[in-house]
């Protein structure tokens, strides 16, 4: 499928003209479009531009809340829930982590639960940018079953991410960023509209059989089987259940009440606390580079740092521009134009 290549600045300040026009402020809409360009720009693309269809149905059947606000419910000194009220998870997250470095330079660590919102997007944007006010931070997400537990056939848990983030040498942060199955749904599904067939071992048909194509994958299985499920398991159990806005229970129960779309929780901890963040971030780049200097098993030409790959793929995705499938492009411009909403010229 051919691409278009569009500027990384031009398409987040599109994505954000586009909710705009749905009703959201303008400093929202940009917490959202900065998430979907993030993921895109890195190279998630599953998590990039191809979910502004879903987020506009999800607005129209009154789902998503574009004008909801977020508010903070204190629990104490260091821990609060954010109600989202179904607002946009870009928003409601992003509010929740600026509270908590709050939080943490005064006291040390926080811990943020944010409940009933909406897609959160690739949860590595969060603790990243926490690392980048030089603090550490770990999110956890609790989501819609996609995923089997290990050893039933059917989809039950969320695929649940999860991502850890700390400050780096030269203002770079080292960020882990995975779900806790095999593959991310987005990705499948970025898979399924290319048309193309799938590893084995990824996912299961309707039927509960293993299937490489990605057009016939219902059920997400989990990373490393026991392993994957078991923390996606915990993980609702420190999200939804915790926040009292449980999701696979509610989805469970389709003559129930509509269930929220994600939750999650941040914990948040200010280096600077515990020693001196230059201190903190030259055993960072210490560890990294004893690592890289380890020997190499056959085949390996370099050992990365978690999020390496992606941190190289954003380096000349906004030297080159943002490859965006053409069908895609297409499907964007005729929204855009709906709205009103002028697309960027692609680069030559």
């Amino acid at each position: 499928m051919a691409n278009v290549r569009i500027r990384y600045k031009d398409l987040e300040r599109f994505y954000a003209d586009i909710f705009v026009a749905k009703g959201m402020s303008a400093a929202e809409a940009a917490a959202v479009a900065d998430v979907l360009a993030w993921a895109n720009v890195r190279g998630v693309d599953g998590h990039g531009g191809m979910r502004i269809p879903n987020y506009l149905e999800y607005i129209d059947r009154g789902e998503y809340d574009p004008r909801a606000q977020p508010q903070i419910r204190m629990l104490g000194p260091t821990a609060f829930i954010v109600e989202a009220a179904r607002a946009a998870g870009p928003v409601a997250t992003m509010h929740a982590a600026k509270h908590a470095v709050a939080t943490a330079r005064q006291y040390g660590v926080a811990i943020a639960l944010v409940r009933d919102t909406t897609h959160t997007g690739a949860i590595g944007r969060y603790p990243q940018w926490v690392a980048e006010q030089g603090c550490a931070c770990v999110m956890m997400n609790g989501g819609p079953p996609f995923m089997a537990y290990y050893g039933t056939r059917t989809a039950n848990l969320g695929t649940s991410p999860i991502s850890i983030a700390v400050p780096g040498p030269a203002e770079q942060p080292l960020l882990l960023d995975m779900a806790t199955s095999v593959v991310s749904n987005g990705r499948l599904r970025q898979a399924a509209v290319a048309g193309e067939t799938v590893p084995e071992g990824w996912a299961l048909d309707a039927e509960g059989k293993i299937t490489t194509d990605a057009k016939k994958a219902v059920v997400i299985l989990p990373l490393g089987g026991p392993k994957g499920s078991g923390l996606s398991l915990m993980f609702e159990c420190l999200t939804g259940i915790l926040a009292a806005s449980p999701l696979l229970a509610l989805w469970a129960d389709p003559a129930g009440p509509k269930p929220p779309k994600q939750s999650a929780m941040l914990i948040v901890l200010n280096v600077e606390m515990f020693r001196p963040l230059a201190d903190f971030r030259r055993d960072v780049g210490e560890l990294a580079a004893a690592i890289r200097k380890l020997p190499r098993q056959e085949g390996f030409d370099e050992v990365l740092m978690p999020g390496e790959r992606g941190d190289r793929r954003a380096a000349i995705r906004r030297a080159e521009g943002i490859p965006i499938p053409a069908a895609l492009w297409k499907e964007l411009g005729d929204i855009a134009r709906g709205l009103g909403v002028v697309p960027p010229s692609p680069l030559a």
